[in-house]
């Protein structure tokens, strides 16, 4: 009879009970988002609907901007939970618990069991990367990829000699990459593989440069979306849509798109402050020491190659959003967790100068999370500031709080205070555990006391009206805007979408609004289009609500 070993795998099931805690509360409480968890949701509410899991759709159109791969997993999610915001979110709940496994395991293959659990409470205490694992973008999916695979090059470079290399490691490398790219495309396998390079111009001296397990690496990177794309163009009898592809990926490098523009310290401002308090702590594993092992000196270099690799590349291109260079919070937490490691078990001091770092940016959070709802409560006292005619009717609207909001943001000061109590007092460890125990706690709170709040002013309106339509025959026209929540939230279906009649974007906004519709039509706006729309004597008007003016238009 098989006996299960409690001892040999507690340490894991306490990360796995751990993870669970953490990010599966709560994540199918609010809204998806506009525009990504929206749209991959969509995408995978539309392989549901279709029974087709080949063809990545939006309004029952082949959108070919993303690989298949994440949007399958949360389809399957949906066929389990329903279509619902829990289901779109499950598949990166349960990579989170995958990722700080993998953490904790690296972590102990590199130095011990003490570093592995630095590296997972690095990883999961700070703001961006936990938050990252409750929402239903494609990131964590396709960063957790890369990272794997630049963690078994670094495998097969390190147990190299220059007759040979260790093989396995490499094609191990190559099907993570390859995941990757079926997750995202391309930049999966040129983020690792640019790593790898650079890495080997530096220590080209150590190890001869083997040109054929490489090759299988490249091979196996683009093997999985190669296929898919294979079997799409025979399914769709279109041989371009890999050029379609290449072309998008293009443009979103040599473009600023959607209006994501920023300058070029734009993802340094975002690593710093959304990766707290690791950005902090990382300054200090910068620097080796002379108690740190081969193999954690040479993963160093690795980690800091692919955060400047992300920081250059993502800072450089037109295109500027947040989660563009969040691959960089997986280096970012193991520098966190080796310089921490080298305070706490390396007689490295600490230093005053990141208790004042720690101390400013907590409080100065702390103080913002806690300020915004009282300023939105008193919506007044900024109004007259205003000159945006659409922020404006938002601020305007008629909102529900409950008079509690503010307290994630005062458990957050407190917790940063007492943390720098204990630092003062130098008891370093609880000092450590204490600020990134509260950031944990405040993520998780923020968002059902916070988060709900904050969307009553930025989407809740057109939401509730588009789930009001659910179920009706009838066609909806988002006007003046993008988005692709009446998707997701009236479930559209193929009869009710353009594709139906064989129309592009603008023919059907004008057959909506000036043809001869065969159903019922909504319209939803933002205020400043109010004028223009109640001069259409074809439309009816319905509401103005918190910003957003809706018509109709009978048959």
């Amino acid at each position: 009879m098989l006996k299960f070993n409690f001892k040999k795998y507690q340490y894991y099931l306490f990360i796995v009970s751990f993870a669970g805690i953490m990010f599966l509360p709560f994540i199918g409480q609010s809204n998806l988002f506009d525009w990504d968890e929206i749209n991959f949701a969509e995408a995978a509410r539309e392989m549901v609907v279709t029974g087709d899991y080949l063809t990545v759709r939006i309004n029952y159109e082949p959108f070919h901007e993303k690989p298949p791969l994440f949007i399958i997993c949360q389809a399957i999610s949906m066929h389990i939970f329903g279509i619902n915001e829990f289901a779109a979110r499950f598949p990166n709940a349960i990579m989170g618990m995958v990722t700080l496994l993998i953490l904790f395991n690296i972590g102990k293959k590199l130095q011990d069991e003490k570093f592995g659990f630095l590296l997972v409470i690095a990883y999961s205490g700070s703001i961006l990367s936990h938050f990252y694992f409750k929402t239903a973008i494609i990131d964590p999916f396709f960063n957790f990829f890369m990272f794997v695979s630049i963690y078994y090059l670094f495998q097969a470079t390190s147990k190299a000699n220059k007759n040979k290399v260790q093989l396995i490691y490499v094609y191990t490398a190559g099907v993570f990459s390859g995941l990757a790219v079926l997750t995202k495309g391309p930049v999966g396998f040129g983020l690792v593989f640019i790593t790898f390079i650079v890495f080997n111009i530096i220590r080209r001296k150590q190890f001869g440069f083997q040109f054929f397990p490489y090759i299988i690496f490249i091979l196996l990177s683009f093997s999985f979306i190669s296929v898919w794309y294979i079997l799409l163009s025979l399914q769709l009898g279109d041989i371009n849509l890999i050029y379609e592809f290449i072309a998008y990926q293009i443009r979103l490098f040599t473009t600023q798109d959607a209006g994501h523009g920023g300058p070029f310290y734009y993802h340094i401002v975002v690593l710093l402050f959304g990766m707290f308090p690791a950005s902090i702590f990382a300054i200090r594993g910068i620097k080796n020491n002379n108690l740190d092992n081969k193999q954690i000196v040479d993963f160093s270099l690795w980690m800091k190659i692919i955060f400047l690799v992300v920081l250059i590349i993502f800072s450089l291109v037109n295109t500027k959003i947040v989660h563009y260079s969040s691959m960089a919070y997986f280096p970012i937490a193991f520098l966190a967790a080796k310089g921490i490691y080298s305070i706490l078990y390396q007689n490295n001091e600490w230093k005053q100068s990141t208790s004042w770092f720690l101390g400013i940016i907590g409080i100065v959070f702390g103080l913002l999370s806690a300020a915004l709802p009282l300023l939105l409560m008193n919506v007044d006292l900024i109004l007259p500031r205003i000159t945006d005619e659409f922020t404006k009717a938002i601020l305007r609207g008629d909102y529900r709080w409950d008079g509690n909001e503010w307290i994630p943001g005062i458990v957050l000061i407190a917790g940063i205070i007492l943390g720098l109590i204990f630092l003062k007092s130098n008891k370093i460890l609880q000092g450590i555990l204490a600020t990134f125990g509260t950031t944990t706690i405040f993520i998780v709170i923020v968002l059902p006391f916070l988060v709900p709040k904050i969307e009553q002013y930025t989407q809740l309106t057109p939401i509730n009206f588009f789930k009001s339509l659910k179920g009706e025959d009838c066609y909806i026209l988002n006007y003046g805007y993008k988005t692709y929540a009446h998707y997701f939230y009236a479930e559209i279906t193929p009869d009710q979408s353009r594709i139906s009649k064989n129309m592009n974007g603008e023919e059907w906004e004008d057959w909506l609004l000036n043809g001869t519709p065969d159903k019922p039509v909504y319209v939803i706006s933002k205020y400043p289009n109010k004028v223009k729309l109640e001069q259409d004597k074809n439309l009816r008007p319905l509401f103005i609500q918190n910003g957003w003016v809706a018509f109709y238009r009978p048959i």
